[in-house]
């Protein structure tokens, strides 16, 4: 309901709309009645104390004001607004209505009144678009007008000149202006005081101090509130307000009412304090106690001028007219055209006397002078001229709180932007500085929001100042500067930050913004001065800067200097531990983690902040054990720091480059932290920081330890994978990459981790070697040098080996493993043919008795009669750097890539903090006593030798004596060079043989590969009969990879409605019937054998993406989806009767075993139901929940083990075993059927030690189903969204679920839904659809036979059905075909053709059988052009596509063993 004053102007409008169209209206006593109300309300408005800055429209800052309801009223009066502003401000509007004998000047003067009275509502930019003339007439009424027009011309051209465009274009006349308006300011400043109407102030009889004859002494010495003026400088203010007397205000009223006093909160009453914590010591604006609780030296009619103040429009008071000529002043201050006016007419002088609120008694005057200053403070000479005249000591005696004291604010913020200035503040005595901070403290805890911003942003830009700093320490600045933040409702609970509106939720947001930035500049200052301390307690001299100098440090310098912080020994710093009593830290993640539902443009400035603060504090061990601990969220689940720093990192909460950077730079400085610091080994730490109570206290290696086992926890290991491949945004792609790679190469010091990754691609494919090569971007060739060190580091660490020289590139995990055999390998050789050698040498240079004597001491045979070589031997000098035989190259060797001596870091303890050697030395074997080379030499420990022989001493320590060079060490490089070439080398080598190239032995294990050679080499019948009946596993998985490798189409299924599509579909249990579900809710019954549709069901109303039948045949699951629930139900599959459902199951599955179970999952809580009743047995929900995206929960194969998201559970007792490390987004994970191994997307973990055993790139997004015999695996891409397409969607994949080898990868042509494998897995299904997920096209279900070719015939029927797809000739809308056969022979025999198939490829056709099945094999279509092994005659190919249209699993039990006894016979 609107206010009374809100009806008076809509009644006043209305009569307005009734008569304005009268010729001869007169619209003068409309406006001044609308002028007077707009003014009252706007007096009661600023009694309320709104913040000065705020320029809001007064309804959002107080929506019950009637200020506010009144300007709603007028704004919704178009046609009245434009009349106003375009047409009673001109001067011609009465000769341009006809009208005479009337005064224009009046109507200007009324309508620029209320123009300027409804300023607060209006937005100035668009009442000055296109329209100069109104400007120009303003700015002619401003020059020459008579008061009060004036007056109000000024203030319309101050709102007009607050539009930058405007200002720009009008800049000549405002050249004109300015020094005019400053000479008014002057004379209106020179009028004698007894002619100021502030002068004899008269109390209104509705403002009388009814209380003041309480008051019998007069108390000279009651001042107010603010710093006690000096001597000298109340005599300079001419004893005008320095003294408060109670009596010389006014006179003693008998008015028997007492009007209520508001004295806003904001404007530091005691109840503001009561918002803050307790301060330290007494606020500044306490009043000495008086003798008696009534007694009072003054009031709020007396105070009011001096707090808040107020401006009189009409008519206008002197102070009037100079608040509207510095409103015009205060945008025009800022350019610098104008700033020899300021000069000339001492535009300073003017303002210092303004401040002097004791004198001119007007706060608001003073408010609007201190915006004009803080206008020409942008301006250098301007600032230092302000400083040297002692104007930093008057605006500190500016009385708080007061509107003043926020004009104050905005002062100290500009002028700490300009350090110049600045520095000359800090050289001022030590008393001035405390009252600056003091009086920027108290602005941070008592004035309004725009108050504390400025202070927050004036202290952020000062604290590179150290004095300052100092000054700020000593009066408990960082408490002030935390409880800014800290009590603020944003961050407090729901129902607090639910009170809020929407204006003061972004003002509260600016104002953390502003605090976080503040607090980083704080902590770096501090930092700038720690790592200087421990530089010089290190013995370097690290020149200190002066305290009045201000000093930065680049984000690298920063970075630096937390390494020097975390390097000495840890003792005790008051900023962090200060900030950690207060609780700072995790009020600081908090801001993190709330920026994610932030919208506002300061977000990323913030976060940044935030982190960067917590990075600093991160060198303190109780910061990381802080981050290690659960953070209260609000709303979600407790969750830790770092796992709001990865998220952070991962670009979850800001999609921010820099504040990814800054998330990545707290976990390096945590991570990598070191684990042995300098001073007492025994330091320990608690979160209390206290050592008396009883808390859990830690070392610095547990602080670590607990570091990396949280990152590990919170899926660290994976973000920092994923930021080690962004590519984008281009221009800081490789800073994120090289701060990625310093984090995962500090975690890698964790056994565990690095035993993790080193099974990752990214090591295996020697991935990280093709990232090292080039930068993303050339121009940060300087980041890509940094990710090229923390990569070799990571590689170092991941390999267990020391820095190598050349070929850092190429070198890859396999190759290392290869270099370690090697470097183990004991060299030994016949001694007696390096004897025949020398002879030989001897005899080849004309020594022939030298020769002689050698052969007949040594019994040598005489030498062969050389024969000229096809190619010169090479010739091996000591000189000879690089040799043909014995380099080898990059890309195939080890042999120059690790070195010898590195090898014995996997064996031998190992410090991770000692700096690891940039070139390891170079040996060679040498033994003194065997110089001669008779004898094997033994190496010990100082003998090792390395793999390439060094380039140059300056990589590396010279040797004190050059190595001896004999001919023993010259063999021996050279055989070693030599088995540095075998592809399998082996440590256990025979002895190596002179005159042969040595060549390790090739691996003859049960491999495919030798199964498939000896199957060529023995294909007789017998050797093969012999290993089926042993059961060979070899063979047995031969056998099962090559039935794997061939899928024939058999039967083609389809719906007869189009509305509906296949969506999953599973095999009967028991009969030969194929179970499909459809996206209307319906599962359809098909026969195998003749393709008929027997029934149908509609067991849910919409898409069925999951089915599950119990192997007795009598249970059904089945998962649908709608768009508001999930619904999961168990049904009677005799009579398709619902059991019970499981409301919002996303996915159920019965339990392995015995079926009693069902387990079903709701997002990363898994629950156990019982079958029989529907009854929950147990609920498990992960402690730190990984978010897989399709979580399924699974029983192992005994039914004692649970997995779901990622975590797995005992089934008895309901607790967590192990979190697996979460190294993917989809699939959470399945169990092998072999009970040891879990299958989580691409990574397989071992169940018994939790180790990564491997990662298998093909099973990348992928449903993972086994066959009933395990001897196979499919991988069907289940990602069904049409934004993220797999290019395997249309092809499903069999691999060997014994070492994941791929077997085929089969193209279908069509989008898989789902496959299904029928119950001996002979046989399997699948759901194809075409077009996408939500418009499909065609969808049918097709059956194939496993382990049979296609042949020409198959392709033939196959495109006529597809031609005959629209229309069946069968009214069942399948293919069965028109060769009805139904006796078990038929059946046979294509069995019998398949086994002939399968033989063929065993025995003669191996080769292809081997290539099949080596994992190698990838078909895009099943098989098309491949010709069969021979031609059989037309009429058996007949009968046995007969028989194929009729096969089924009925003659499944029929496995391969039997048949092929069947064939032999």
């Amino acid at each position: 309901m609107d206010s009374a004053p809100a009806q008076e102007v809509t009644e006043l409008l209305k009569q307005w709309e009734e008569q304005h169209p009268t010729p001869g209206y007169d619209p003068i006593p409309t406006l001044t009645r609308i002028a007077e109300i707009i003014e009252a309300e706007t007096e009661n408005f600023m009694k309320k104390d709104p913040d000065p800055f705020d320029e809001r429209h007064p309804s959002r800052t107080d929506p019950e004001c009637a200020l506010g309801h009144a300007l709603k009223v007028m704004f919704k009066k178009d046609n009245f607004m434009t009349k106003l502003v375009n047409d009673y401000v001109r001067d011609t509007f009465y000769s341009r209505q006809n009208i005479t004998g009337r005064d224009v000047h009046k109507l200007n003067v009324a309508a620029c009144r209320l123009t300027l009275d409804l300023m607060p509502g209006l937005e100035m930019s668009v009442v000055f678009q296109d329209n100069e003339a109104l400007i120009h007439r303003l700015l002619n009424w401003a020059t020459n007008s008579p008061e009060p027009l004036q007056c109000y011309a000024t203030g319309l051209l101050a709102a007009a000149m607050e539009v930058q465009e405007i200002a720009t274009n009008f800049r000549e006349l405002n050249a004109m202006l300015v020094p005019l308006m400053l000479k008014r300011l002057h004379e209106l400043r020179a009028k004698p005081q007894d002619d100021k109407p502030g002068a004899n102030l008269v109390t209104p009889p509705s403002q009388t101090r009814h209380f003041a004859r309480f008051d019998k002494k007069k108390n000279n010495d009651i001042k107010c509130n603010g710093p006690t003026p000096d001597k000298k400088d109340r005599e300079k203010d001419d004893g005008g307000g320095g003294v408060m007397l109670t009596d010389e205000i006014a006179p003693i009223a008998k008015d028997p009412e007492t009007p209520v006093k508001n004295f806003n909160c904001s404007a530091g009453s005691p109840e503001r304090w009561g918002l803050m914590s307790p301060p330290a010591r007494p606020p500044p604006l306490a009043i000495p106690a008086l003798h008696h609780e009534t007694s009072s030296n003054s009031s709020w009619v007396e105070m009011e001028t001096y707090v808040i103040g107020n401006i009189q429009i009409h008519p206008p008071t002197d102070a009037t007219k100079q608040m509207l000529i510095l409103r015009y002043l205060t945008p025009i201050g800022e350019y610098q055209e104008f700033l020899s006016h300021v000069f000339e007419w001492n535009a300073l002088g003017l303002i210092l006397g303004y401040l002097n609120v004791r004198e001119s008694r007007d706060s608001r005057l003073a408010f609007e002078a201190l915006k004009y200053l803080a206008a020409l403070l942008c301006h250098k000479k301007f600032s230092i001229d302000f400083i040297n005249m002692g104007g930093l000591q008057k605006f500190l005696e500016v009385p708080r709180p007061s509107v003043a004291a926020t004009g104050v604010s905005i002062c100290l913020y500009y002028l700490a932007y300009c350090e110049d200035a600045m520095e000359r503040v800090c050289l001022m005595p030590s008393h001035i500085l405390a009252n600056l901070v003091e009086y920027a403290l108290w602005l941070l805890e008592c004035s309004h929001d725009s108050g504390r911003c400025h202070a927050t942003m004036f202290f952020g830009l000062s604290f590179q100042f150290r004095v300052i700093l100092e000054e700020f320490d000593k009066q408990d600045g960082l408490r002030k500067l935390y409880n800014v933040i800290s009590t603020l409702p944003i961050l407090g609970s729901d129902e607090e930050e639910s009170r809020v509106s929407d204006d003061e939720t972004c003002a509260a947001r600016q104002i953390v913004r502003h605090v976080c930035v503040a607090l980083r500049r704080y902590f770096e200052a501090h930092l700038r001065i720690r790592s200087a301390q421990v530089l010089r307690q290190q013995g370097d001299n690290v020149p200190d800067p002066p305290p009045y100098k201000a000093s930065k440090s680049t984000v690298e310098e920063i970075q630096e200097q937390i390494e020097i912080v975390q390097s000495a020994w840890w003792a005790r710093w008051t900023p962090v531990d200060e900030l950690l009593e207060l609780g700072g830290v995790s009020l600081l993640l908090q801001v993190v983690g709330f920026a994610y539902d932030w919208n506002f443009n300061g977000r990323a400035e913030t976060v940044r902040s935030a982190l960067d603060v917590i990075s600093v504090c991160c060198v303190a061990p109780r910061v990381q054990l802080l981050l290690t601990d659960k953070i209260n969220m609000r709303d979600a689940d407790l969750t830790t720091g770092v796992h709001i720093v990865l998220s952070a990192a991962d670009g979850d909460i800001v999609p921010e480059p820099e504040v990814q950077k800054a998330a990545l730079n707290v976990l390096v400085n945590c991570v990598c932290a070191p684990a042995h610091r300098g001073g007492p080994s025994s330091a320990r730490f608690s979160l209390t920081g206290s050592s008396k109570k009883k808390t859990a206290v830690k070392s610095y290696e547990d602080v670590i330890q607990k570091v990396w086992e949280s990152v590990r926890t919170n899926n660290g290991i994976m973000v920092l994978l994923s930021l080690m491949m962004v590519k984008s945004p281009i221009t800081d792609a490789d800073r994120l990459r090289g701060l990625a790679c310093r984090a995962l190469a500090g975690l890698a010091r964790c056994p565990t981790v690095r035993q993790i990754i080193s099974k990752l691609p990214l090591f295996t494919t020697s991935h990280l070697q093709v990232l090292m090569r080039d930068p993303i971007l050339q121009e940060k060739r300087q980041e890509h040098v940094m990710f090229q060190k923390y990569a070799l580091e990571l590689l170092e660490r991941v390999s267990g080996k020391s820095k190598h020289m050349g070929a850092e590139f190429e070198t890859s995990l396999a190759n290392i493993h290869r270099a370690n055999v090697v470097a183990q390998t004991r060299i030994s050789y016949n001694e007696r043919q390096l004897l025949q050698l020398v002879a030989a040498h001897l005899w080849a240079r004309g020594l022939k008795d030298s020769a002689s004597a050698l052969q007949r001491e040594a019994g040598l045979p005489p030498p062969a009669p050389p024969a000229p070589p096809h190619h010169p031997p090479p010739v091996y000098t000591p000189s000879t750097p690089v040799r043909s035989r014995l380099s080898v190259s990059r890309a195939s060797s080890c042999g120059s890539v690790l070195h010898r001596d590195s090898l014995d870091h996997s064996h031998a303890p190992h410090n991770e903090d000692s700096p690891m050697p940039a070139v390891i030395k170079l040996r060679k074997l040498q033994n003194q006593s065997h110089s001669t080379g008779s004898g094997p030499p033994t190496p010990g420990p100082e003998q090792k030798r390395s793999l390439q022989k060094q380039l140059s001493a300056a990589g590396g320590d010279r040797p004190c004596s050059p190595p001896r060079v004999t001919l023993h060490s010259i063999i021996t490089e050279y055989l070693y060079n030599q088995h540095a070439l075998c592809k399998n080398p082996v440590v256990t080598c025979p002895q190596f043989n002179l005159f042969e190239p040595h060549k390790c032995p090739e691996p003859s294990s049960g491999s495919l590969a030798s199964v498939a050679v000896r199957g060529a080499e023995a294909a007789n019948l017998l050797a093969r009969v012999v290993r089926r009946e042993t059961h060979s596993l070899a063979s047995c998985r031969a056998h099962a990879r090559l039935a794997h490798s061939y899928f024939s189409h058999v039967r083609t299924l389809r719906l007869q409605d189009d509305d509906a599509y296949f969506t999953h579909t599973i095999f009967h249990p028991l009969q030969q019937q194929l179970l499909t579900a459809t996206s209307s809710g319906d599962i359809r019954v098909f026969n195998l054998f003749t393709g008929v549709e027997e029934n149908s069901y509609q067991v849910h109303e919409s898409y069925i993406y999951h089915m599950q039948a119990s192997r007795d045949g009598c249970l059904l699951l089945a998962s649908s989806t709608t768009s508001w629930r999930t619904l999961s139900a168990l049904w009677n599959m005799k009579e398709f009767e619902q059991l019970f459902q499981l409301d919002n199951e996303e996915y159920v599955e019965f339990s392995k075993m015995s079926e009693e179970r069902i387990i079903g999952t709701k997002g990363e809580t898994a629950s156990i139901f019982d079958t029989r009743t529907g009854r929950e047995f147990m609920t498990l929900t992960p402690a730190i929940s990984n978010q897989y995206a399709k979580n399924r929960a699974t029983f192992n194969p005994t039914d004692e083990l649970v997995l779901s998201d990622g975590v797995l559970w005992d089934v008895n007792t309901g607790k967590e075993i192990h979190k697996f490390d979460k190294l993917n987004q989809t699939h959470s994970g399945v169990f092998h059927p072999n009970g040891l191994e879990v299958i989580s997307n691409t990574e397989v973990w071992d169940l018994r030690t939790f180790h990564l055993l491997r990662t298998v790139p093909s099973l990348d997004k992928s449903e993972v189903i086994f066959n009933p015999t395990c001897s196979a695996l499919y991988a069907v891409c289940s990602d069904q969204d049409s934004e993220e397409r797999s290019q395997f969607d249309t092809s499903f994949k069999t691999l060997d679920p014994y070492d994941y080898s791929s077997i085929a990868t089969i193209d279908v042509k069509r989008n898989i839904y789902s496959l299904s494998v029928s119950r001996y897995g002979t046989q399997i299904s699948l759901v194809e659809n075409m077009g996408d997920f939500e418009q499909v096209q065609e969808s049918c279900v097709k059956l194939y036979d496993v382990g049979r070719k296609r042949d020409h015939d198959d392709d033939a029927d196959e495109e006529d059905e597809e031609e005959l797809a629209a229309g069946s000739d069968n009214d069942d809308g399948s293919d069965s075909g028109s060769d009805n056969v139904d006796d078990l022979a038929s059946s046979l025999l294509q069995r019998y053709n398949a086994v002939m198939e399968l033989a063929e490829g065993s025995g003669s056709g191996s080769a292809s059988g081997s290539a099949s099945g080596s994992g190698e094999s990838s078909r895009d279509e099943l098989e098309r052009d491949e010709e069969p092994p021979r031609r059989r005659p037309r009429r058996m190919r007949t009968r046995r596509r007969a028989a194929e249209r009729r096969s089924s699993d009925s003659d499944a039990d029929i496995d391969f063993d039997n048949i092929i006894e069947f064939e032999l016979d």
